[in-house]
């Protein structure tokens, strides 16, 4: 119990030592795509597993900083891939769930290391946001069942927005190797998002 006790202290802690008003790439991250309403884009991600590989269609739904993605069907070889794909809330919402402190910083990037701040499947995310635009280059999930999980994205414009366009992620772990492109396309501004998809919280 002290030990647990210990543990949210210092998680407090270090959410209390990053100061976002003061951090340029941060508020630059806080304002990519500033103005986006809802959307919804046609996704394609093709995964190779050590002995197979399979295809899936779906929809990618956005809506207030908020992104979910349905798939049109999921075979019962990629169930296992579905179900354990991480999913992050928007910037704006990360200091009330995560400590968050600066990890590598160089002329275009900086890396922000995010540590739950309750009991969570996953021990850490890193993001990469590239200082000028504010866009997330790459994610880094450390999970407790020894999951790391890298995404590298890259962009696209759509109308005034950069969106992305692909998704190379790679999964690796104890006995478990995938590797997954994933293609974003037909993106549609302003799309009417059912409320099924994001319920209220």
């Amino acid at each position: 119990m002290v030990a647990l006790v210990s543990l949210g202290l210092c998680s407090a802690a270090l959410a209390q030592t990053f100061d976002a008003a003061a951090d340029p790439a941060f508020q630059n991250l806080l304002a990519a795509n500033a103005g986006l309403g809802s959307y919804t884009a046609h996704i394609t991600v093709h995964t190779r597993l050590r002995i197979s590989s399979f295809t899936l269609h779906g929809t990618l739904y956005g809506k207030n900083g908020r992104v979910k993605i349905v798939f049109d069907d999921i075979p019962a070889i990629a169930k296992s891939t579905v179900e354990n794909q991480p999913e992050l809330p928007p910037p704006s919402t990360w200091a009330t769930s995560y400590a968050i402190s600066v990890g590598a910083k160089d002329a275009l990037t900086t890396t922000y290391h995010l540590v739950p701040l309750t009991e969570d499947r996953v021990n850490s995310v890193d993001t990469v946001v590239q200082n000028a635009s504010g866009l997330v280059v790459r994610y880094v999930w450390t999970n407790k069942n020894g999951l790391t999980i890298t995404s590298d994205q890259t962009f696209a414009p759509v109308g005034v927005y950069h969106l992305v366009r692909t998704t190379t992620t790679k999964t690796r772990g104890d006995g478990i190797r995938a590797d997954s492109e994933t293609t974003f396309s037909d993106y549609q501004l302003g799309a009417e998002v059912p409320d099924s998809i994001f319920p209220a919280q």
